[in-house]
């Protein structure tokens, strides 16, 4: 694949750009932080970056979850990608042609990429990268998600930050979320997804806002998409679980109980669905009502279908 039809770099280069140890791909939402909204830009970029610490379970902020590793460093070089593109590893292509040296690319309205803002992490050797881009093998990086908390700031004592960080590139503090992509095996569809990491085609839309393929349409083999982090959970059926801080995992039937938290309703509300026919289709077991996981996560799938104007 031949290099990106952009205009070429900008003269000049950082000190760190020899250095680089990641490739970053990150998404510019028109709300900042709201990963439904729609998407305006697609940003690449080359950074060095120091790993600092691992989140624990007490120091949990918004961007930043328990399992967590924070990361700090500066961006060398960026460029502005287009919104679609035919191969999903474009942003590992080896041959770049960067328009932005140390510092984010301008989109057309003048606006850039501000934070919060999320996206995916290649942290490796890049002389390993190949054209056409593709995912390197498992075993010479790492491939997460990625969340930028700020960019600038903290210029250190003096303000001597404010004429260091112009020559080294745009600093960046971030946290690196491992588990939170997926590579499409084949067989993927998001409902296969959505009981495979115990959520819901609903999440897995909302993380990925241009995916509009319905929930049993088969994926695109070796693309892939964000996934949420698995959570522990203390109410309801499941505080059992909880207790033992065992990740909360797409249980194959649910209670009434169970199943009006997940929905975020009451069970009333539930008992009323049914009496109307609507929502999912409940199971007699013996003097028991339960709910499968498939058919909850059918029925969810297909009202999201609806709303969005793909249900028949």
């Amino acid at each position: 694949m031949a290099p990106f039809s952009i205009p070429a770099a900008q003269a000049g280069h950082t000190p760190l750009e020899r250095y680089a140890n990641a490739r970053l791909l990150l998404y510019a939402n028109q709300v900042p932080g709201v990963l439904e909204s729609p998407r305006t830009g697609r940003f690449l970029f080359e950074a060095f970056l120091k790993r600092l610490r691992q989140i624990s379970s007490k120091e949990n902020s918004p961007g930043v979850d328990t399992g967590d590793f924070t990361y700090e460093g500066y961006l060398t070089r960026g460029v502005l990608l287009p919104l679609t593109a035919s191969n999903p590893w474009d942003w590992l292509e080896r041959e770049v042609s960067w328009t932005a040296v140390g510092q984010r690319p301008l989109l057309p309205d003048g606006g850039t990429l501000q934070t919060p803002c999320s996206g995916a992490i290649w942290l490796g050797d890049l002389s390993t990268l190949t054209s056409p881009g593709r995912l390197p093998a498992a075993n010479r990086a790492q491939f997460a998600g990625f969340s930028v908390l700020e960019f600038g700031g903290l210029y250190g004592p003096g303000g001597i930050g404010s004429l260091t960080q112009p020559l080294l590139g745009e600093r960046v503090t971030a946290s690196l979320k491992p588990n939170r992509v997926v590579v499409i095996a084949p067989g993927d569809t998001l409902l296969v997804l959505a009981e495979r990491h115990g959520t819901s085609v609903a999440v897995l839309r909302s993380l990925n806002p241009d995916l509009l393929l319905g929930a049993s349409d088969p994926l695109l083999v070796g693309s892939w998409l964000f996934i949420p982090r698995r959570r522990t959970t203390t109410t309801g059926a499941t505080a059992a679980v909880a207790t033992t801080g065992t990740a909360l995992m797409a249980s194959p039937l649910y209670s009434p109980e169970a199943l009006a938290a997940y929905l975020g309703i009451t069970v009333a509300t539930l008992e009323n669905w049914a009496s109307a026919g609507y929502g999912p289709t409940p199971i007699q077991l013996g003097g028991l009502i339960r709910y499968s996981a498939a058919d909850v996560e059918a029925w969810l799938a297909a009202q999201i279908e609806l709303s969005h104007g793909l249900g028949v």
